[in-house]
């Protein structure tokens, strides 16, 4: 139970690597010094309180305040989310801007039945396309996410 809790409080934390190292390890200490004092290991969480709740009093203790953190890492993913559907569009749109209109050969007006193929048969700007969207895609429910959770 207690390995659970303090995986919780890990992951609620926004602190450097070290620090949460030294958190962790001390959170580690505080419920091994209990239980050879006779605690149990649900009166120790109880007296910590949530992972939740302990995560934000170690930030609030380290000058941090551990909801801004998460609001940040959200927006950051977020913006890295929409540049990379930026950049995928961008490669699309390109790529379909020097192609000749489908059938025809050297932008000429009459239509033929010669096809050219890359090695694979893939047409790589279609999968271009589908990276921009699932990033646009990812990006916004990112951002829902990100305000249903500044909400709370």
């Amino acid at each position: 139970m207690n390995e659970e809790y303090i995986k919780q409080v890990e992951k609620e934390l926004f602190l450097s690597r070290k620090e949460k190292k030294d958190v962790m390890r001390d959170l580690n200490e505080v419920f091994a010094s209990a239980l050879e004092h006779g605690e149990t290991e649900q009166q120790v969480i109880q007296r910590l309180g949530t992972p939740k709740e302990f995560a934000d009093s170690i930030a609030e203790q380290f000058g941090i305040d551990n909801n801004n953190s998460k609001r940040q890492k959200g927006i950051i993913s977020a913006l890295v989310a929409f540049l990379m559907a930026a950049v995928a569009f961008s490669i699309y749109a390109v790529t379909r801007l020097g192609k000749a209109l489908e059938r025809t050969i050297g932008q000429a007006d009459a239509t033929t039945n010669i096809q050219i193929q890359g090695a694979l048969g893939i047409d790589v700007s279609q999968i271009t396309l589908a990276v921009g969207f699932s990033g646009a895609m990812i990006a916004i429910l990112l951002i829902i996410r990100t305000i249903g959770k500044n909400r709370r």
